[in-house]
């Protein structure tokens, strides 16, 4: 519970994402809000409550604006392949983390098959040698795509003429997922979790949120992706949780979520794939393969149906495009219902808006539409031998043009796409600040700015959170050195030391 008095906070330095004092030395808290801040001599607090800071950083609590919270805290308790780099080190990681019991799933995430250094390719031949009785599920590190051995597929009763349910030489399934097989195949895994599974995932996705400094989530649940098992506890819990949870609910009825009481639809509501999975939408062939460019999910006339109710019905809505094509299609039907019904402060959102072309971020500038982006995918798949060249060849350069996007007039909302990549903001504004291609980078404060107030921005949060301002919820994070005058190179290895949330310290570190 916040204090009831007044406590001062002194000897820091203070980044307040506020352009009316950018730069502060001191703050008051007073139960949970800022009550008084300012540079150079502190003022006396009743009580003497003063928490002297040391000369640390201290930043907003930072906003993650894409993550998908309950799949986060699922992938806590499950096997982590994040390291692995063959297929035989991928069984033994498997075999060593598998839960007891003959007939129990075996979950495991963050499979990347460009990590492998060896030759092999990962089927359900490779994970029928450690069972072919009990179903193994090894998603993609993406969420589009995933491979599984017989007893899983048996389990999963896939119509054979589902798109993306990937063959062998001989016809047969390989076990490889992708595209409507694996939606359909990760709707129903969901189902699988305990209850107490379900519980555990909640609390293991807030300690990895307040543990770097995250105090607001963009919680996108639901929805063919992900299910809706992790809706349900979301929003059973959120108003309980130590962090500010809003929920975007990945579903097109938007009836029910006016009843609900929910104003924002959307996240992963998916126009195109992934550039890892070969299924975002390109408007040339990937690298290496013919005819390949990626699958468009929605259909423009029924798109543009569902996009009209809402924006009528006054919802903020968030699509996922990564793809030029499907890019196009998303601001064609936003440009359409918001010429039929015009919205002076909509906010919709394009998320991750990977591949935009110049006339596309101009063209979403003029709409009032958000980037909602993650900078840490650069970190992870950007550069010339990054996943992103293996796939697009010398278009690597054309990927997550943050530098373009904001002299082009949009605004930024920083998120990591939880648990794609972790949910880590000072990761995002090194990657961001150090993006692979020199011309696509951002200052420090613009990336700061992105992971903070334009966030909060993204979600109508902006008068609660989002910067260190009087009357805003007292939500900060910490740091053991500044983001804003270290070494562009070392933005990365900096800690958060404190996590306070609306006036209560919520993580510290040991």
């Amino acid at each position: 519970m916040a204090s009831s008095r007044p406590t001062l906070f002194c000897n820091a330095a203070v980044h307040t994402v506020d352009d009316r004092m950018p730069l502060a030395s001191w703050f008051v808290v007073l139960g949970d809000r800022f009550q008084k801040m300012g540079l150079g001599q502190p003022p006396p607090v009743p009580g003497n409550h003063r928490v002297d800071l040391g000369g640390r950083a201290v930043v907003p609590g930072f906003v993650d604006a894409h993550a998908h919270f309950f799949q986060t805290g699922v992938d806590a308790l499950h096997i982590d392949l994040g390291s692995v780099t063959t297929v035989d080190g991928l069984i033994e990681r498997l075999q060593a983390g598998a839960p007891e019991g003959s007939r129990s799933w075996v979950f495991a995430h963050s499979f990347e098959e460009d990590a492998l250094v060896d030759a092999k390719r990962l089927t359900r031949a490779e994970l029928d040698r450690l069972s072919a009785d009990r179903p193994i599920w090894v998603n993609r590190i993406d969420y589009h795509s995933a491979v599984v051995n017989t007893a899983a597929l048996r389990r999963l009763e896939i119509p054979s003429d589902t798109r993306g349910l990937m063959a062998g030489s001989d016809g047969r399934p390989n076990g490889i997922l992708r595209s409507d097989a694996y939606f359909h195949a990760k709707t129903q895994v969901a189902r699988f979790y305990t209850l107490e599974t379900k519980d555990r995932a909640i609390r293991a996705s807030v300690h990895q949120m307040l543990r770097k400094g995250i105090t607001a989530v963009h919680a996108l649940e639901g929805g063919r992706v992900f299910g809706d098992e992790g809706a349900h506890q979301v929003l059973r819990r959120m108003n309980s949780l130590p962090l500010d949870v809003t929920v975007f609910l990945q579903e097109k009825n938007v009836f029910f979520t006016k009843r609900l009481g929910f104003e924002r639809l959307g996240g992963c509501i998916l126009i195109d794939g992934s550039i890892g999975s070969y299924t975002a939408a390109l408007d040339h062939d990937y690298e290496g393969t013919k005819g390949v460019r990626g699958v468009l999910y929605e259909k423009p006339r029924e798109l543009l149906a569902f996009v009209d109710q809402a924006n009528r019905a006054g919802v903020q809505l968030a699509f996922h495009a990564i793809g030029p094509r499907a890019i196009e299609q998303i601001l064609n039907t936003y440009e359409k219902a918001l010429e039929r019904s015009p919205r002076f402060d909509h906010r919709h959102r394009i998320e991750h808006f990977e591949l935009a072309t110049d006339d596309q971020i101009r063209r979403a500038a003029a709409l009032g539409i958000i980037a909602s982006m993650q900078p840490a995918f650069e970190h992870f798949w950007g550069g010339p031998d990054g996943m992103y060249a293996a796939r697009l060849g010398e278009r690597w350069r054309t990927t997550n043009r943050l530098r373009t996007i904001l002299d082009g007039g949009m605004v930024i909302a920083g998120g990591s796409d939880t648990n794609v990549t972790p949910a880590d903001p000072l990761l995002g504004i090194h990657a961001a600040v150090n993006h692979p291609n020199a011309q696509q980078r951002v200052t420090p404060t613009e990336a700061l700015r992105m992971m903070t107030l334009d966030a909060a921005y993204a979600a109508f949060n902006d008068s609660r959170h989002g910067s260190i301002t009087i009357g805003k919820e007292a939500s900060f994070a910490v740091l053991n050195a500044d983001p804003l005058t270290v070494p562009a190179d070392q933005i990365r290895e900096i800690e958060v030391d404190e996590t306070w949330s609306r006036g209560r310290r919520t993580w510290l570190r040991d």
